[in-house]
Order: C-alpha cells, then sequence, then structure tokens
C-alpha cells in the first residue's frame, strides 16, 4: 500500500473514532500471542490472554560488533525478522478483532528487509532454557526464520501493505512521531529505535501506549542496557552459535537466542531473579 493510502486509511479511522473510543477497538484482547509457546505462556497475566501486552512498551536490545549488516545502522543491528514477526502478530489479532491494524516504524534502522514483510515467513520457537531449571524467573529461548507459504494467507496478513515508514531527522523528532503515532486510532503497533530514549521518554511512550492500547516495539543497541527505562518488558537478543553474518544467517536461516529481563506483571515469573539484571 502507498504512503497516501496509508495515511488516508489513518485520517478516515480518526474520523470514525469519534463515535467513542472504546468502540474503536471493539473488545482488545490486551495482548498480542507471539505464537512462541514459552513467551505467550510466562508473560500471560492472570485471566488475560497470553502474550505481549498492549498498551505497553517492549524493549529489544539489538547485536553487537561484527557481522552487522543492516546499512542504516552503526555498530549494532535491531533484530528485525523478530521485530516484523510480532508486528504481523499484531496486525492478525486487529483483523479477527476488526480493528484498526496500521503499523508505523520510526527511524530508518529499524526499517525490515523485504523479505522480512514478506508473507509466507514466520519466527518460530526451537528451545526454551529455563534458569534453576524450573519455569519462573528469567529464561532464554531458541528462534529461527521457517517458510511456510500458508501461514499468512488471510485477510490482513500482508505487513507490507498496512505499513508506514518514517524517518525523523534527530532524536528528538522520532520521540515526537513515535508519540504521536501512539496517538492515532488507526494504529495497532509501533516499531521504532529506541536508542538514547531516556526514563523521562521511555515513561511518556508508556503512557502514550496505555492511553491507545497500542503495542510498541522498540529496538536499542546492547550498550544500552543499563539504562533506566519504564519499559513493560526487556529482552537481549543475541545471534545463534551457529550462525553467520545477517542476523544469525545459518544452514537453515537465521537463528536467534532471546533472553528476557525483565516482565511487569507477568504473574509466573519470580522477581527476585529478574531485578539484578533491570
Amino acid at each position: 500500500m502507498a504512503p497516501a493510502s496509508v495515511l488516508e486509511m489513518l485520517r478516515s479511522t480518526l474520523t470514525a473514532s469519534t463515535v467513542g473510543s472504546s468502540d474503536v477497538f471493539g473488545r482488545p484482547s490486551r495482548a498480542v500471542s507471539c505464537a512462541w509457546e514459552t513467551v505467550d505462556g510466562t508473560l500471560s497475566a492472570r485471566g488475560a490472554a497470553p502474550g505481549l501486552v498492549r498498551g505497553g512498551v517492549h524493549e529489544w536490545f539489538g547485536v553487537a560488533g561484527p557481522g552487522t549488516s543492516h546499512p542504516a545502522t552503526t555498530g549494532w543491528s535491531p533484530p528485525l525478522f523478530l521485530l516484523a514477526h510480532v508486528a504481523r502478530r499484531a496486525v492478525l489479532d486487529a483483523t479477527e478483532r476488526g480493528a484498526p491494524r496500521a503499523v508505523v516504524w520510526v527511524g530508518r534502522s529499524v526499517w525490515p528487509y523485504p523479505r522480512a514483510l514478506a508473507d509466507g515467513v514466520e519466527v518460530v520457537e526451537t528451545e526454551s532454557v529455563f534458569h534453576g531449571g524450573s519455569p519462573v524467573g528469567e529464561f532464554e529461548i531458541g528462534l529461527a526464520l521457517r517458510e511456510t507459504p500458508e501461514a499468512f494467507t488471510a485477510e490482513g496478513g500482508a505487513l507490507f501493505h498496512h505499513s508506514l515508514f518514517v524517518d525523523p531527522p534527530d532524536a528528538n523528532l522520532r520521540l515526537w512521531a513515535i508519540d504521536t503515532a501512539l496517538r492515532c486510532p488507526g494504529v495497532t503497533a509501533v516499531v521504532a529505535d529506541g536508542s538514547g530514549l531516556g526514563m523521562a521518554a521511555t515513561r511518556r511512550l508508556q503512557l502514550a501506549a496505555a492511553a491507545a492500547d497500542a503495542l510498541i516495539l522498540t529496538a536499542r543497541p546492547p550498550n544500552e542496557i543499563r539504562q533506566v527505562s519504564a519499559a513493560t518488558t526487556r529482552w537481549i537478543v543475541t545471534r545463534s552459535a551457529t550462525g553467520g553474518d545477517g542476523e544469525g544467517a545459518g544452514a537453515n536461516g537465521p537463528r536467534w537466542s532471546m533472553t528476557l529481563l525483565r516482565a511487569k506483571g507477568a504473574q509466573s515469573l519470580d522477581r527476585s531473579t529478574l531485578d539484578h539484571r533491570t
């Protein structure tokens, strides 16, 4: 879909929202299933749908060092296939509820590869390792790319056709663009370059996301892991030991390992094992 078409869709949604914000999203699931059993099951709050909660900021710390291949990054690489996978799941969730389903990508560093936007591609869970031998606290998840031509054939599955790409010229306008996108009732998810966002900025985005019932995914360089943040969840993404250049590309496609550092409100997590890492 051309940018002008996406903008027109957002404008029409904004006009329709005058009937009342409670009618715009119908009955929200309050969470987006990642189709990763370990993540969905562990993050589900009591009585709520499993997955990454809407109305929350979810931070993903990218990969540093050799192998960085994205032209808009310097010294680190966002987990673009993973972010695109979650964004696609958000679109499908919105489609099932008859809700607006635009995805806004803010910052050139998080603009995904064409293959990441294509139908028939999904990131699947390969293994899970729980620290301490029980399903509580910090855990690691193995992920791999899989071609599935029939996986996203339902209406709304084509992520590209619901995407709008924004490239703010500086950090201040990047924060403004993220905040503005979150406040648009036509947006179901925002994927953004979160580098350099401090506590005040992440708190501002957390409040905006909660008010909009939107899902926000921010990618940050690994050297910012010790920066304080108001994010609902924080993840470290690393390339699989079997991977090569370009997001852990191996013989069977890209592979990653993902570690949870924080999960506010997740009932099944032992907070004592997480606090020292946040």
